[in-house]
């Protein structure tokens, strides 16, 4: 666990004992908020008891790389919770478990502001013409403009297809979950998970091998739009719905390789050329000359188009002195993490169990720490921007 001279150092991690109430939070300009079940913590273990009476969870917060994490109280449910969508502005988190007695999801509307966290009524799915939530990052969480205080949780249906036809949405306005016919939808290939964005008030179904669907989930009739990836990143015959062990494995290489996150106020795509993501095998290919690689989304009109921001080859990355002082490993390629949501500049990856920042433009590493996520027996080299948000926490209460 080393960092480079000029990293910055985690104020909380390196000058404060670790939190043990939730008494008096202190305020981080955003954290690496882990996504993965449970994170390391399990239920039951010493975090659960520090949960204060009146209140359901926990968070956790460190000053990046350093991972934070969420805690919920154990009698919300037997199984580990998941972030499945995590808001900024408004501090709410959609967090996901599966109940140990019944083996059925339970999706939890959590306020991370007061500590408190609403379990979903279950869908009526024979009501609803045998629609039901389907248990992947599919779901988009946005709040409402018309209802002060109110959200929708949303997903597009049906799942497995080429074009979408409804979308199955819960309100807190009504405490109901309904479904919305779409006025019109684009055929586009299947579609795979890689994350739900709420953005400039629509919600963007994102998939790193085509592009983004995006649409205004309050509208009567929403109308869902295509955003294809910047020319030439699209991928062409990548199935990626198949159940095969092939399709999950590029599924997680693609994760590894490409996202799509907001930062200063723009969604931007991010990408390591140099690989070949047509094979579930690419992931043992070595690169060829390895670059990674920014585009920002830029709306004119009604249309949307990506703007080059900037590409830096990692030939010059692994040769720049924060590099060898943070004693990474050179001519690896680490795995994509996140986007700094204050600076575009600055992408973090991960490398092992630890994530480093990096100033692409200047090749310099500016902070690199351990950031446990999961068990580190299962989980080094397999961490992804699959599993870390940067969410920028609320003001203590």
């Amino acid at each position: 666990m080393s960092a480079p001279p000029d990293a910055a150092e985690s104020s909380r991690a390196r000058q404060q004992p670790e939190e043990t109430s939730d008494d008096a939070p202190q305020r981080c300009r955003w954290v690496a908020l882990g996504t993965l079940p449970g994170g390391p913590h399990r239920v039951g273990d010493e975090r659960h008891r520090c949960i204060l009476s009146g209140r359901d969870l926990l968070l956790y917060l460190d000053d990046p790389p350093r991972a934070s994490t969420l805690v919920l109280r154990a009698n919300l449910t037997e199984s580990y919770p998941a972030i499945f969508a995590a808001d900024s502005s408004s501090a709410r988190l959609l967090v996901k478990g599966v109940s140990d007695r019944t083996n059925r999801p339970e999706y939890f509307l959590c306020d991370s502001r007061a500590r408190t966290a609403e379990r979903l009524p279950d869908v009526p799915s024979s009501e609803l013409g045998g629609l039901d939530l389907y248990p992947r990052r599919r779901i988009g969480l946005i709040a409402d403009p018309d209802h002060t205080g109110h959200f929708m949780i949303a997903q597009l249906h049906p799942i497995d297809t080429t074009r979408h036809d409804s979308i199955l949405f819960y309100s807190t306005a009504t405490r109901r979950w309904a479904t919305k016919q779409l006025a019109s939808a684009p055929e586009h290939k299947r579609w795979s998970g890689h994350g739900v964005l709420a953005h400039d008030g629509l919600l963007w179904w994102v998939d790193v091998a085509y592009g983004m669907v995006v649409c205004n989930p309050f509208d009567d009739a929403p109308h869902l739009r295509l955003v294809p990836l910047p020319d030439g990143c699209a991928l062409q015959g990548v199935e990626m719905e198949r159940k095969s062990n092939g399709s999950r494995q590029t599924r997680e290489f693609l994760d590894q390789r490409r996202f799509i996150r907001p930062s200063e106020g723009k969604l931007r795509y991010v990408e390591i050329r140099g690989f070949d993501y047509h094979t579930a095998a690419a992931a043992a290919e070595p690169p060829i000359n390895p670059t990674v690689t920014m585009w920002t989304l830029v709306r004119d009109r009604n249309t949307w188009n990506w703007e080059f921001e900037y590409e830096a080859p990692f030939a010059e990355i692994w040769a720049h002195e924060s590099y060898v002082a943070a004693r990474l490993p050179r001519d690896k390629v680490p795995n994509l993490a996140l986007v700094d949501p204050d600076n575009y500049g600055v992408v973090y990856f991960f490398e092992g169990m630890r994530l480093f920042g990096l100033d692409v433009r200047a090749r310099r590493v500016v902070a690199c720490d351990e950031c446990v996520i999961g068990d580190p027996a299962e989980m080094e080299g397999f961490l992804s921007s699959r599993f870390v948000e940067a969410w920028v926490p609320p003001e203590p209460v």
